[in-house]
């Protein structure tokens, strides 16, 4: 492959109807296979031609990770644009100062942040949209690109001052990319969750342009939230993960903190114990339940951005959890080394990958030659020549070594080394190392402090769990660290965390020495907000509200309603229930939930419900084969033979269906006793053999007999017609994932010959959220059977349609209609209503 384009074309043909790109917004998993991938790319690489983009213009992209950010990429990439990646966290101050370095001609924006963006005063468009505005439009011939040309100007987080931007080449990407995969067990079999922002090299590289490359499927979970995140790994039964350390510790932490509470720890540590000595493949049967929370399938962890605390990896890979470290930059596309599931060894970042050659200079710092190399600084002369060599060698400003076996293990920033009046150089990392080996301690920063008047001392700054074990710390790591390591002084670091770099989350040690100025030696730190925390006062339930809310704490309040006060609407109150379902142990209906429920009802729910147990069974005995079988059968010898008898069924527009790909979503009105049966009829077997029926929880699943009648001859489901709508919703997804087109009738009742009834307000959010095409469909009488008027309850003298023994119905399919991400949900249930109106 020459450039990143190729990829697409060479995926698409080797890995086809594969899912690529997936995510799950709603109720339904939307995924982009490798085919739709090449597809969409072209039309959306048009819509940006014809918004005046052109070779060499630059883009900013400014989103979340969601699939629309890859169509985005190689959208951008195929129009000839140089992409200006921002991580979601950027400050206004330090976007501006990117978009005035590099004018771009547009901002592409993702919701969560449209405002933001929209205060660059460029031409902006959001991600979400522009497969619905590509949908009619001709692809954009691919252009003939040179691997040297600019794909991205990648400006490292946290950057203050001037601004530096790397500039990276199709070249580099694909040479970083494809050694990656020679190192890393990235194929089709393999299922990653993107949870690192992709506007930095360790995710974009590793986790969209490399897997894509392999055929390996990437999904989105929609939060970060803990909960959320835990859900996502079932959901999507990931395989694979690329985090920062941090995050790998918070992960184990949840997990040990689900021992304590159990009351397992004992059993727990001696697992650890025996797991040492098996096999990885025993291991994992040792740790069965932890490996449930995360979906059974997570067998490989790579970890990046910061050194890796040797104990955590050690912990993971003895539940049988293979626990990569990788080490790199941005400057080098990103990755540099990485430790092969084969020969992993604890405590290394591993070999140089594939085409890359490491040196150590003679003051200890990591040179790095390679393809995968930047062409330098954006606009910035100096500071190219500040670390690249006329020959291509780039100065990481990384200490390190090579051991025996070839692999690297780092030391620290150069710039970190602390230096002591003797000249005996002390790497900060290795009294880190010990130190994150006490549980008492959440995290720390060893620096060089300097007082007036006195010579640098070695000291540390403490994130812990109790303030008052800051002493018995430090006391502690002294006895373990040699003469001239030891912890001179230490500060207590007041906030929740440290200030960090964006996205791969290292500890901003400059920021953490500027606060240190602030003080005399050793207490603890002043905050910066002298405020007291409003999420420190907040319970369980008010945070998880002001998470899902995406407000502060101090707008969450005892009486705050959930609705009319905090902005939550339906699907916010199931997503609500989903996180406290996760975090709190309590499964609550959503028929317990009404709009103007407040937080403080909540809580006396919560309270009440933390030993329910949900059902999480989709009914899914009637999507096997062997029932969808049984069922068309059984359609095809009984019902259809008795629906002719009854009536003369004439069947027009069927040609609609032609070209549909499923799922879809069928919208008949509901007008006669038997128009379930005169509609299976009508519909083709094609069809049918993966169809689902939704009807009323409330009537047919509300006796046994019918549900299971309704269930076995029509893949019946049920749907709540009123209030609760969470547990019909996930029954409906379950359906359309595993692609079984649904039938709904929008009325939500029954009216004998009409006339039409409003539709429920429900029916666009389904058709929306569901992302399917919706195909209307009417019923039309022109004679009703006596089989219509066998129940008087429901007959009535006055219905303005003839009837005789055999009646004669019309069933007409409409066109199908597909709407847009972002359509109004009650927009989209008129249009319906109308489409269906007018058949």
């Amino acid at each position: 492959m020459r450039t990143l384009l190729d990829i697409l074309d060479v995926s698409a043909s080797r890995f086809g109807d594969k899912p690529a790109l997936l995510i799950k917004p709603a109720f339904r998993t939307r995924i982009l296979t490798y085919r739709d991938l090449a597809e969409v790319v072209p039309r959306v690489a048009r819509v940006l031609a014809e918004s005046g983009v052109k070779r060499g213009d630059r883009i900013v992209i400014w989103a979340v990770n969601r699939p629309e950010w890859g169509v985005a990429f190689f959208a951008a990439v195929r129009a000839g644009a140089v992409l200006v990646p921002l991580d979601v966290r950027s400050t206004q101050d330090f976007s501006a100062r990117v978009v005035e370095r590099t004018r771009p001609v547009m901002v592409l924006a993702s919701h969560q942040t449209l405002e933001r963006a929209r205060a660059l005063g460029l031409p902006l468009q959001t991600i979400e949209s522009l497969a619905d505005l590509a949908r009619d439009c001709p692809p954009l011939p691919k252009p003939d690109l040179s691997p040297d040309e600019l794909v991205e100007i990648v400006f490292t987080s946290g950057t203050t001052g001037d601004p530096k931007g790397a500039m990276l080449t199709h070249a580099n990407l694909l040479a970083d990319a494809e050694a990656a995969i020679r190192v890393f067990p990235l194929g089709p079999k393999q299922r990653e969750l993107s949870i690192l922002p992709l506007s930095h090299m360790f995710e974009q590289t590793g986790g969209l342009i490399a897997p894509l490359i392999a055929g390996a499927s990437i999904a989105y979970p929609t939060s970060l939230q803990p909960a959320v995140l835990i859900r996502s790994f079932r959901q999507f039964r990931a395989s694979m993960l690329l985090i920062v350390p941090q995050g790998l510790r918070l992960l184990n932490n949840a997990i040990e903190r689900r021992v304590d509470q159990g009351g397992q720890r004992k059993t727990f540590e001696r697992l650890h114990g025996l797991a040492r000595r098996l096999p990885m493949s025993l291991r994992r049967l040792l740790f069965l339940p932890v490996h449930a929370q995360f979906g059974g399938r997570l067998r490989y962890v790579a970890v990046g951005g910061a050194a890796l605390d040797a104990d955590v990896a050690t912990r993971w890979m003895d539940m049988g959890v293979h626990v990569l470290q990788g080490y790199g930059a941005t400057e080098t596309s990103p990755i540099v080394s990485f430790t092969p599931p084969e020969r992993n060894k604890v405590g290394t970042v591993g070999p140089p990958i594939p085409g890359v050659e490491v040196r150590v200079a003679d003051d200890g710092e990591l040179l790095v030659r390679g393809a995968n190399v930047f062409k330098g600084y954006w606009e910035n002369d100096d500071a190219t020549r500040a670390v690249l060599d006329p020959d291509g060698t780039y100065h990481t400003g990384d200490l390190g070594e090579i051991d025996g076996e070839g692999n690297l293990i780092l030391r620290g920033r150069k710039k970190d080394m602390i230096v002591l009046p003797d000249g005996t150089k002390v790497h900060a990392q290795d009294i880190e190392e010990v130190l994150a080996r006490d549980g008492r301690v959440v995290d720390s920063a060893v620096v060089g402090l300097e007082r007036a008047g006195q010579d640098i001392q070695v000291h540390a700054v403490l994130l812990l769990k109790e303030a008052q074990d800051a002493e018995a710390v430090v006391r502690e790591a002294n006895a373990k660290l040699s003469g001239s390591q030891q912890i001179r002084g230490s500060t207590v670091w007041p906030d929740e965390d440290f200030p960090r770099t964006q996205g791969l989350r290292k500890i901003r040690k400059r920021l953490v020495l500027e606060r240190l100025e602030q003080l005399g030696r050793g207490g603890v730190a002043p905050s910066l907000d002298a405020r007291p925390s409003p999420a420190a006062e907040l319970s369980d339930v008010e945070r998880l509200v002001a998470q899902v809310a995406q407000l502060p704490g101090d707008a969450i309040h005892r009486d705050s309603r959930l609705s009319s006060d905090l902005g939550l609407d339906s699907l916010g109150r199931v997503e609500l229930l989903g996180v406290i379902e996760e975090e709190l142990g309590a499964y609550i209906d959503d028929a317990s939930l009404e709009p103007e429920t407040t937080v403080a009802d909540l809580e006396r729910i919560v309270a009440g419900a933390r030993e329910t147990k949900r059902d999480d069974s989709i009914y899914a005995w009637p999507l096997s084969p062997f029932f969808r079988f049984v069922r068309v059968v059984l359609q095809e010898a009984l019902i259809s033979p008795l629906m002719h008898v009854l009536y003369r069924i004439k069947v027009t527009g069927v040609d609609n269906l032609r070209g549909l790909r499923g799922p879809v979503m069928f919208t008949p009105n509901h007008c006669l006793h038997w128009d379930n049966g005169n509609i299976l009829s009508s519909i083709p077997l094609t069809w049918r053999w993966k169809l689902s029926v939704a009807a009323a929880a409330d009537d047919i699943f509300g006796n046994p007999l019918s549900g299971l009648a309704a269930t076995l001859l029509a893949n019946a489901f049920p749907l709540a017609r009123e209030g609760a709508i969470r547990r019909s919703l996930e029954l409906l997804g379950a359906r359309l994932d595993r692609d079984f087109s649904v039938l709904i009738y929008p009325e939500g009742k029954l009216t004998v010959a009409g006339p039409l009834q409003p539709f429920k307000s429900g029916t666009g959010l389904i058709a929306v959220e569901g992302g399917t095409p919706v195909v209307p469909m009417k019923l039309r009488i022109n004679r009703m059977s006596i089989a219509d008027g066998i129940d008087l309850k429901h007959f009535a003298p006055n219905v303005p349609v003839k009837w005789s023994l055999r009646g004669d119905v019309e069933v007409v399919f409409g066109k199908p209609i597909v709407f847009a991400a972002e359509t109004d949900f009650n927009a989209a249930t008129e249009q319906i209503e109308a489409a269906v109106a007018a058949l």
